[in-house]
């Protein structure tokens, strides 16, 4: 899932004067945060109390950050389709968080819809617009639509720059297209905006090894290992180093030549 609170918390404030409705929705979406277990009895009794849309809105986003993703979809759309309904300008950011939350639970078609709807609207700003092209690429991709994927990632790189997970993504699906050489550039630029994460150095060692440059990969999948030892990049570059190392002869065991 991607940080939406910032975002959500923003809208809080979109009010003139807060309503309790707005306090409480902004107290929700902070429990959620911390406590999304209590944020789900909260927003659901909260919800029973004629809470509307701010309410399910919440439970939503309780439900998606307690990784139960099937249960967040219907909660988040309703929450969407509620808010347009009312002319809140918070629907578009529903409607992405439901597309982001169908992903996590493997219902592509259902965030290609969720997220053209979110995409439709003239109330998200540039970075926004962009994660949600970013999610749309990978859902488009589950479902083989490749020539898509690219595009929406395309789009994102352009609408924001500084978007690391589109560099990545688009290195990513630039390697398995076999397009080597833009994959190359791609994830030179992830490297520059995320210096430091694994993700973007297990991707440099894979798309190393595709181009024939052993040296290379295992330099960046020891970085991956380096920077975050107990990360699941970790674990599968010490997987991708050890498979090298069982496919390269040690140099004592090549036959020398006289």
């Amino acid at each position: 899932m991607l940080n939406v609170l910032p975002l959500l918390l923003q809208l809080t404030a979109a009010q003139p004067l807060p309503t309790l409705d707005e306090v409480q929705f902004a107290e929700c979406l902070t429990l959620a945060s911390k406590d999304p277990a209590s944020a789900i009895s909260s927003a659901s009794l909260w919800a029973q109390q004629k809470g509307g849309y701010l309410a399910r809105a919440c439970h939503g986003f309780a439900l998606a950050t307690d990784f139960k993703f099937d249960l967040a979809v219907p909660m988040l759309t309703e929450a969407a389709t509620s808010a347009e309904t009312k002319g809140d300008p918070r629907a578009a950011r529903f409607w992405a968080q439901a597309g982001n939350a169908a992903i996590a639970a493997g219902q592509a078609d259902v965030a290609i819809d969720a997220l053209g709807k979110a995409l439709a609207s003239t109330t998200l700003d540039n970075e926004e617009r962009a994660d949600s092209e970013v999610d749309r690429a990978r859902a488009f991709v589950a479902l083989g639509k490749n020539a898509d994927g690219e595009a929406a990632l395309a789009t994102a790189r352009q609408l924001a720059p500084e978007n690391g997970a589109a560099w990545l993504l688009s290195a990513t699906l630039a390697r398995r297209l076999n397009k080597l050489p833009d994959a190359l550039a791609f994830i030179q630029t992830a490297a520059a905006v995320l210096p430091s994460d694994p993700a973007v150095a297990l991707e440099a060692g894979n798309i190393a090894i595709a181009a024939g440059d052993d040296d290379t990969a295992r330099k960046q999948w020891e970085q991956a290992i380096k920077i975050a030892p107990n990360s699941r990049q970790a674990e599968t570059a010490q997987a991708q180093l050890a498979a090298l190392a069982a496919a390269t002869p040690a140099a004592k065991d090549e036959p020398q030549s006289r």
